[in-house]
């Protein structure tokens, strides 16, 4: 009888999708697995994510820069692009980089692994709490922003980057501590 693949609910992953990132050795990932390239994609996920967040205060960039019409579509369009392939593409290759370690349920995990996950567990917690500070700064003072906001103060951006953040955070620092994966 074949065997059934277990979803883990609470971690969002499948059994046979962690044990697959966890023994791939596919060499088409084999350059996401080098210190230095997982740093780069963890600077270039944190930029992704910063570009997310400024998306609420577009308007007020706008016109600190003095932007005209025609240039601040072209701007606003690669900025998007920009952000979209960065966030996106960076936390897709950013599990691949890690094999899925920070979000295995400990049963898929040996010793070792547990406890380089959970130390980047308690540095993301750790970073999110520094994030919302910053979060809380700029709601007291950084420009108005109302959530789906219509007149281009609009915070959806701030709190979509924010729980980007929050997804992602554990696997960044991950990437960023470890040596070998």
């Amino acid at each position: 009888m074949a065997k059934k693949n277990k979803i883990y609910w609470m971690e969002g992953v499948t059994e046979k999708g962690v044990r697959a990132l966890l023994t791939d050795e596919n060499s088409k990932f084999k350059w996401l697995r080098l210190q230095r390239n997982r740093r780069v994609l963890v600077v270039m996920m944190a930029l992704g994510l910063v570009l997310t967040a400024s998306g609420s205060y577009w308007t007020s960039i706008k016109k600190r820069l003095n932007l005209e019409s025609e240039t601040e579509i072209m701007v606003f369009s690669i900025a998007a692009i920009f952000v979209i392939l960065s966030v996106v593409g960076g936390y897709s290759f950013l599990r691949v980089s890690v094999r899925g370690i920070a979000d295995a349920p400990d049963e898929l995990l040996d010793e070792r692994q547990i406890q380089v996950r959970n130390t980047s567990f308690r540095y993301a917690y750790m970073g999110m709490g520094y994030i919302v500070l910053i979060l809380f700064l700029l709601t007291i003072y950084g420009p108005r922003l109302e959530l789906f906001g219509s007149d281009g103060a609009d915070a959806s951006f701030l709190l979509i980057s924010t729980m980007f953040v929050y997804a992602s955070l554990p696997s960044m620092i991950l990437a960023w501590r470890e040596k070998d994966i």
